[in-house]
């Protein structure tokens, strides 16, 4: 019989993102829900956000810019980079999958803390390859066990800091110890900072500043958090890639995945205002990646900021 579907569909446990509000507000007799499981902002977003939305919304009929090309310009700005280490693109699984179709294949490892964000395991799966799981040492990420465990078929490695749920940070110190034992040859480090603008620790790593020192680094971020904007932007992309080659793969794949919504033209118009709300400014990111690829004096970027619609 004709096989359909994918064999690796075996393998994937749907995520279960658990009721809407609407349906947790109808159940419980509540008008008012804060879901804890989703981290939500229990603040809402700026009232500039909320009035651009208002502006924009007799637009909605028209398709944005495709490049984001004033978004990049303001972000560029604001992070020190040229707009051409960055590109727009549509959610955070999304970006996950993005960098998954780019990088990996069937009989790679990818390497993960445990617990971890279930979709880091998903889109492994999903591409045929096999997530390994190193468990957390008391509330730690397990560096040194992380390193043990690098092979020759690690083809990505999954850190995330402040760790979601533990909370605790990877130190400055020890990541650049891990980053320089993995040498020149690295497999893709993914860095998750979703929560790094809650944590006021002097030691929280910037994966930005990371990406510019190490070729093979990808680092996301969020806005869906800090800044309560978790139906407009959520993640970034920032990395430097060592070989011109991933980095047209990457575009390509990017290319063909990019489905921006009309709304990606709100943060876009609305980037300065937004950006000057207190205390949701002092992030300083938006759904913004970065990324440098460093080969033969090539250097450009990616950015996959999201964008639910």
């Amino acid at each position: 019989m004709r096989r359909i579907w994918r064999q690796a569909l075996e393998a994937v446990t749907p995520y279960e993102a658990g009721k809407s509000l609407e349906a947790l507000s109808q159940e419980l007799g509540l008008p008012a829900i804060v879901r804890l499981s989703s981290n939500e902002n229990p603040l809402g977003p700026s009232p500039l956000v909320i009035e651009a939305l208002r502006q924009e919304a007799a637009r909605a009929h028209l398709y944005p810019d495709g490049g984001s090309t004033r978004l990049r310009e303001a972000l560029g700005s604001w992070l020190g980079v040229a707009p051409d280490w960055l590109m727009a693109g549509n959610g955070g699984d999304e970006l996950l999958g993005l960098i998954a179709r780019a990088a990996f294949e069937p009989g790679d490892e990818i390497l993960m803390p445990k617990p971890a964000f279930e979709p880091y395991g998903i889109e492994a799966r999903l591409s045929g390859a096999t997530p390994v799981e190193i468990p957390l040492r008391g509330y730690d990420t397990d560096l040194d066990a992380m390193l043990a465990r690098v092979g020759p078929k690690t083809k990505a490695i999954f850190l995330c800091t402040p760790h979601n749920p533990a909370t605790t940070i990877i130190r400055r110190g020890p990541l650049d110890q891990f980053l320089e034992k993995l040498g020149d040859d690295s497999p893709l480090v993914i860095l998750d900072e979703a929560y790094r603008d809650f944590s006021d620790d002097p030691e929280t790593p910037d994966g930005v500043a990371l990406a510019r020192r190490w070729p093979r680094l990808i680092a996301l971020r969020t806005f869906s958090k800090i800044a309560a904007l978790a139906i407009l932007a959520r993640l970034l992309v920032a990395a430097g890639l060592a070989t011109r080659s991933l980095a047209v793969a990457l575009a390509v794949v990017a290319a063909i995945a990019m489905t921006l919504g009309n709304l990606v033209a709100i943060v876009q118009r609305d980037l300065k205002r937004l950006l000057a709300y207190s205390a949701v400014a002092q992030a300083g990111y938006i759904a913004v990646g970065l990324v440098a690829f460093t080969s033969a004096g090539f250097a450009a970027a990616l950015f996959y900021g999201l964008l639910y619609l």
